[in-house]
């Protein structure tokens, strides 16, 4: 039984997030803080995009934790509706998905180049970068390449077989009229495929996971079929498929090279020293080595200069 109490604390959370919350918030610490750059994240993205807006800002900007993606967009609107804050330096940052893309629409929001901030960290480069710094590994060693051509086919396998999944996210994002009674961020990577380092498999709950959204959805097997040949098309699958799952695959292919260590018979010697530990905080412990695209390196510029601009003047 849950009583009254509970259920106003769980509303309360959930109020936090909304536009209407955070833009009570903004609008207070504007006034105050004018020499400092204001960013709105949607969820965790904040823990991709600190680190990097501190190498251009330093410590002189304030962060908001928006609830998702609709609610950062409302907040945009209310905050660049008026000319109240044309003196203050303010920056939305939102995950494209499969929506129509808002890129260039608005000279403050930064939309990824990509479905997600995830897909940016499941990128070749950032397993090289893992293995040189937490295996100890160089990119003239024979187990450093057999790492890359280990991951290239297993990743390969992997969006081969998510390829039916992700035409469903697809599907339902295109479709806005469609039944919106599938979570697909309940479903888990692990009840579909099972990584490893030799092969990708289908999980023994593929199948009913796959009929259960199938069911919800009620798509023709038509429609499915052109949404995964659209997908196909579009190509580029670590970069445009949805990618709580490719972090799911990238960290699994991780941790599946550490226990292959621990194993023994993969790599030409046990190494001892590998201290990478992941966790559920992943989006944190792997920011480092995430890529950060050029379209990000040039909206942080730009709003850099804004700001100091607009400190300047004030």
């Amino acid at each position: 039984m849950i009583d009254g109490s509970s259920i106003s604390l769980e509303q309360m959370r959930k109020e936090r997030g909304t536009h209407q919350a955070i833009f009570t918030q903004f609008a207070n610490n504007s006034k105050y803080f004018k020499t400092y750059a204001f960013c709105f994240y949607e969820g965790e993205d904040g823990k991709y995009y600190n680190s990097r807006i501190r190498k251009k800002f330093g410590d002189k900007f304030v962060t908001y934790t928006v609830g998702n993606k609709k609610e950062v967009l409302k907040l945009l609107n209310r905050i660049t509706s008026t000319n109240l804050y044309d003196d203050v330096c303010t920056m939305f940052f939102i995950d494209r998905d499969y929506d129509v893309s808002l890129s260039g629409q608005n000279e403050k929001l930064f939309e990824t180049p990509c479905y997600s901030i995830e897909n940016l960290y499941v990128q070749r480069e950032c397993l090289k970068q893992i293995l040189q710094s937490e295996f100890g590994l160089n990119e003239i060693d024979n187990d450093f390449q057999k790492c890359l051509q280990d991951f290239d086919e297993r990743e390969e396998e992997f969006n081969k077989q998510i390829l039916e999944f992700n035409s469903l996210v697809y599907l339902r994002r295109k479709k806005s009229d469609s039944n919106s009674n599938c979570a697909f961020g309940s479903i888990k990577t692990s009840h579909m495929l099972k990584i490893h380092i030799d092969k990708v498999e289908k999980a023994t709950k593929y199948d009913e996971t796959i009929d259960e959204i199938k069911e919800k959805l009620q798509f023709e097997e038509m429609e499915i079929e052109k949404a995964e040949e659209e997908l196909v098309r579009k190509g580029k699958f670590s970069l445009n498929f949805r990618g709580k799952n490719q972090l799911d695959f990238f960290v699994g292919f991780i941790r599946t090279l550490k226990k292959v260590n621990d194993d023994g018979g993969y790599f030409e010697t046990k190494y001892n020293n590998i201290h990478i530990n992941l966790t559920s905080n992943r989006l944190s412990e792997l920011s480092q080595y995430a890529v950060t695209p050029p379209t990000l390196e040039d909206f942080l510029e730009r709003h850099k200069k804004e700001f100091m601009i607009l400190t300047n003047a004030s």
